[in-house]
């Protein structure tokens, strides 16, 4: 079995009471340090991988695909759901997660049935060296849901942030009736809306109220359902991504001499980011609903809060043939986020913790 493929389901995998009594004989056992990181963290992989391997079973071929391109961010082991680090000594524990949101909803993997893996499904098995007595210590297996309650949210770097979305997808929308892909505000946003507000005289530019903030289902039928079949004649997506803007400004019905913002978002008025998809990804910028960061806080909006309406163009033609319009908070439920650099999600553990359970294999204690 290959422990780089996915398993044959997500509940194929080992459960949390069985992976404990699989790793447990390797507490106590001898285990010699490098004092190298990178040697000793695929020694331990390997250690784990030896453990694994006989219970694993991997997905058929042609029944998945792996989504974030070059596997990044998808953990080596993958067909028990697992990822390895080795904790020695220090007062605290630097845990780094590379190229995902730890407890992101985007997914990993998905199955023909429609099954997928997403980050907060990977569990992290983190494997305590006693450096003078040479073994391990203890294996605390944690999920990302737990660390971020016990410990507190992941830190991350300052990103480029894109989102891949997949000719399968894009082509299943364009093809669909209405040729929208629609999920609704999140419920923070639905009640700060008003049907139907008047915006004839307020700015593009200027900042959200609760009593000038549309529904997003209104934008659907007065912005989206419009925008289908228009042109927008430009010679490089920037450029179309300003006049899909002014032209969305004009549908809202806002002030006709508003201008573009040039921030996030990019009608902060109605909290709405607009893009324009003419390549498999779409540039995110600085903020990205995969991470949730506060924007307003009058009204307490988080990135996963802003609604985005993304243009599906015609390559050749720049016709738009079909519309993505969804809350920040539902995007990754269809799409991937991914990033042009590498990058690591952060989050510091102390070591007393791991100190507690010396002799022991534990999940989630």
């Amino acid at each position: 079995m290959k422990l780089s493929l996915p398993p044959r389901s997500k509940n194929s995998v080992l459960t949390s009471e069985e992976l404990q009594n699989v790793l447990r004989p390797l507490v106590g056992t001898t285990f010699i340090p490098t004092h190298r990181p990178r040697t000793d963290g695929s020694r331990i992989r390997k250690l784990i991988s030896s453990m694994v391997q006989p219970h694993t079973t991997n997905a058929s071929e042609g029944t998945f695909t792996i989504i974030p391109p070059r596997k990044k961010g998808v953990p080596k082991v993958l067909s028990e759901l697992i990822d390895t680090y080795i904790v020695s000594t220090g007062d605290k524990y630097n845990l780094q997660i590379w190229n995902r949101n730890p407890i992101g909803k985007n997914p990993l993997v998905t199955y023909d049935n429609n099954d997928r893996i997403t980050p907060q499904d990977i569990r992290l098995v983190m494997v305590k060296i006693d450096v003078t007595r040479e073994i391990i210590s203890s294996i605390v297996i944690l999920t990302p849901d737990y660390i971020e309650q016990r410990f507190g949210k992941f830190g991350k770097e300052t990103i480029k942030n894109q989102l891949l979305i997949h000719d399968k997808c894009r082509n299943s929308i364009i093809q669909s009736d209405e040729r929208i892909l629609f999920y609704d505000d999140t419920q923070k946003v639905k009640s700060l809306s008003v049907s139907h507000p008047d915006l004839s005289s307020i700015q593009s530019t200027d900042s959200p109220t609760r009593n000038t903030l549309m529904p997003l289902s209104e934008i659907k039928s007065i912005v989206a359902m419009n925008l289908i079949g228009v042109t927008l004649e430009a010679p490089d997506t920037k450029t179309k991504g300003q006049l899909l803007e002014k032209k969305v400004i004009q549908l809202l019905g806002l002030h006709e001499d508003s201008r573009l913002a040039g921030g996030f978002p990019d009608v902060p008025q109605q909290l709405l980011e607009v893009k324009v998809q003419d390549s498999p990804t779409v540039d995110l910028g600085r903020y990205s609903p995969q991470f949730e960061e506060i924007i307003d806080e009058n009204l307490d909006i988080t990135t996963r809060d802003v609604r985005y309406l993304i243009a599906l163009t015609n390559r050749q033609s720049n016709r738009i043939e079909g519309i993505i319009l969804s809350s920040g908070d539902s995007l990754d439920s269809v799409f991937t986020y991914i990033s042009d650099v590498n990058y690591k999600c952060q989050r510091s553990i102390p070591m007393n913790f791991f100190d507690g359970f010396e002799g022991q294999c534990v999940f989630n204690p």
